[in-house]
Parts: structure tokens; sequence; C-alpha cells
């Protein structure tokens, strides 16, 4: 059985198509990284407006000097020199109507990450701050939760939903921790989703011939007359693809990760996740919620590697077997959801869908099953553990008993 597992991964691992996608993907990965850190853009303390390294560094400095808990009276005390700077008539220019460079640079920029939060609880809907001028009830905690309160009044949740989500958010560690963390930033909301379908498109190019190229070249007669061509062959030929899948995923997310923290750093791992989406309503620090992304989208690039290999069992030419897997892996990363519940629950499932762990631990996407309320990071992996068990045997059956030419 070895010695077939050894065969099989070198057959797929040799193929020129695997060699091509496997150095295209590492080479995308490189070149958004380096587009990442490119258009990155800050301020210097005279006004000199940088970009790339030297603006990652200014605004790691700054932030650096914020780092603490967000308490109550801390983000008040922000709130109201936010309020005093934009009720000062001295501070705006007289031809722009706007702040002044220097006022701006010196009393809203350093502490812009924060009051973005305070955006994101006082007023969700503007990324203006003057409107944090009208603030009157500077309570952040008690506000916030009130409008996680207020999305699922608005929406149609049962009850057992909204406790659920309530009784999470009530868990939330407050007050929160805050730190720059613009590398986990990045990854989460620019690299993860691109990363993880680059790494699909690899598995669907690698996997396809895995059945399909059996067919091409008449080998399946050879295989299936063997005595143990349908059991033993078979099972190499799978657990070669999971070999190969899981060295592809490795391999493919700590290169994304070095590249991409390399330049960022690595501050701000310990930081609650609210600090990114400040109404989420999971008790989760950052680096818990990246590693809960990589399992999760493990489990799902696993999902793409069984639908791929069910192709090929299918498909009698690798050609088909990879275009239809690639076409129906990344479809859903491009179809609106609109205001249907159970067609975004169900998109929202998808792989394409299914990667983009800052969204997934942002949503409010919960599914009921009976009495039990799931949310979306359970509910993916558990649709993904289902299709690979039932993926994996068809596809086994479907190449055994196949006709030969």
């Amino acid at each position: 059985m070895k010695t077939l597992v050894y065969y099989e991964k070198r057959k797929i691992l040799r193929r020129k198509s695997t060699v091509i996608a496997c150095l295209f993907m590492l080479l995308s990965i490189l070149a958004l990284s380096l587009v990442f850190v490119s258009d990155q853009g800050y301020f210097g303390a005279d006004g000199t407006e940088l970009s790339g390294h030297a603006a990652i560094s200014a605004k790691r400095e700054n932030e650096r000097l914020l780092a603490g808990q967000l308490t109550p009276d801390y983000l008040t005390d922000i709130l109201q020199r936010c309020q005093t700077t934009y009720n000062t008539a001295e501070n705006y220019d007289s031809m722009t109507g706007g702040l002044r460079d220097d006022v701006y640079l010196k009393q809203i920029l350093p502490y812009r990450e924060i009051l973005n939060l305070m955006l994101g609880v006082y007023a969700p809907d503007t990324y203006d701050l003057r409107v944090l001028t009208t603030v009157t009830d500077g309570d952040f905690y008690n506000v916030r939760h009130a409008n996680i309160q207020a999305v699922l009044d608005s929406g149609s949740y049962t009850s057992a939903e909204k406790d659920t989500v309530l009784k999470k958010d009530a868990m939330v560690s407050i007050p929160f921790t805050f730190d720059y963390a613009n590398g986990w930033d990045t990854l989460l909301t620019r690299a993860f989703s691109t990363l993880f379908l680059l790494i699909s498109i690899a598995v669907c190019v690698a996997i396809s011939p895995i059945f399909a190229n059996e067919y091409q070249t008449g080998a399946d007669s050879i295989i299936l007359a063997s005595k143990y061509g349908r059991r033993e062959t078979v099972h190499a030929k799978i657990f070669a693809a999971f070999v190969v899948t899981s060295s592809i995923y490795a391999a493919a997310v700590l290169f994304c990760m070095i590249t991409v923290l390399l330049p960022f750093g690595m501050q701000g791992w310990n930081c609650n996740f609210q600090i990114l989406s400040v109404n989420s309503f999971y008790n989760m620090k950052i680096w818990q919620v990246v590693l809960c992304g990589i399992i999760i989208n493990y489990i799902v690039v696993l999902e793409v590697m069984a639908f791929t290999m069910l192709m090929s069992a299918i498909c009698k030419t690798s050609f088909a077997a990879v275009i239809i897997s690639v076409v129906c892996t990344l479809i859903p990363r491009f179809i609106p959801t609109g205001n249907s519940k159970l067609f975004t629950h169900i998109v929202n499932l998808l792989p394409a869908r299914a990667v983009e762990t800052y969204s997934v631990f942002s949503s409010y996407d919960l599914y009921s099953v009976g009495k039990l309320v799931f949310t979306l990071p359970y509910m993916i992996m558990i649709v993904a553990c289902v299709w690979i068990l039932v993926a994996l045997p068809t596809a086994h059956r479907k190449f055994c008993r196949h006709q030969v030419a």
C-alpha cells in the first residue's frame, strides 16, 4: 500500500500542470503581498505623505503608543478630544472648509483607528468622523451590545437564534485590548479569501487527472482487471490526493503568512478580534480567528479536493474535470445573494464564500436544525465534512464500476 501511495503522489506531483499551477499560486501570493505593502499610505509627523514600508513603520509607531485596554474612561477621553477638535472653529481651513492639515495630523490621525471603532458603534453607516460630535451617550460597550440587539430584532431571527448570539456576545471580554494589528487585518480581510481560492485552483488542477487520466490512457482496463485494482489502488489514489492537497495547503499558507507578516509585523495577535470587526459576537482573540480560519479553510479545501475527485471519476478527460471543478468552485464568489435569507445561507456555505474568514466571523448567519442553533463557522465545517464523506465513496464506486472500453 505504501508503495502504491508513493507512486500515486509522484504521478500527481510530476505532472507539468501541477508544477505550473503551484508556481502560479506561489507567484500570485508573492505579488499580492507586494501589492499589500505598496498600497499602504500614512503621514509622517511633519505632514509628509508616506507609502509602502515607511507608511507601515510610521503607523505602527503611532498606534503602539496607544496600545492597551480600551476602558470606558479612556474611550470617553478620546471621544471628547475628537469633539473638541471638530467643534473649535479655529481648527478649520477657511479655503477648504475642512480641518487644517496640522490639526488633523496632531489631534485626529494618531487616534484614527480607535475613532473608527467608535464610528462602527455610534454611526455604523458613515465614515465621517464629524458624526461623533453629536454623540452624547458615551457608553461604548453598552451601545455596541444594543446595536447587536437591534440587528437581531430587525432580522427574521428566532428567539433561540437571538439567545445564541446574545449569550455569545455577553461572553466577549471587555474592555477590548488595542494594539497595531495591520498585519493580521491584511491577512483576514485581503489575503485569506484570495489565498484559499488560489489553493483551490491549484488543487483542482493537480487532482483532476487522478481518475480521468486513467480513462484517457486506457490504464483503467489494466487497473480494474488486477487483483487489488478495485480496492488498494483506488484507496492509494485517495490517500495520495489527501497528502498532496495537504502539502500544497501547508506550503501556501506558510508562504502567505511569512510574506504578509514580515513587513507588517506580528503585533496585535493577542488583541480582541473586535478591534478589527467591532460588532462581531465571538469571544476570540485575533490569533484564534486566524487559527480557526486556517482549520476551517483546510476542511473546505479538502471539500474541493473531494469534489474534484468525483468530477475526475465522472468525466472522461482531465480537462473537463478541471474546468468543471474550477468553475463550480469560483462561481459562488460572484453570485449576488439578494434579499433571500435561504439563498444567502446556502451560498455562504459554498467554498468560495466559506473561505472568507473575516466575513465568516463577522456575519450573523445562523442555522437552526430543530432546537439546535449553529453559527456559520460550525455549519461550514459540518457541510464540508458531510460532502467529503459522500463524494469520496461515490468517486470510488464510479471509477470501479464504470464500463471499460
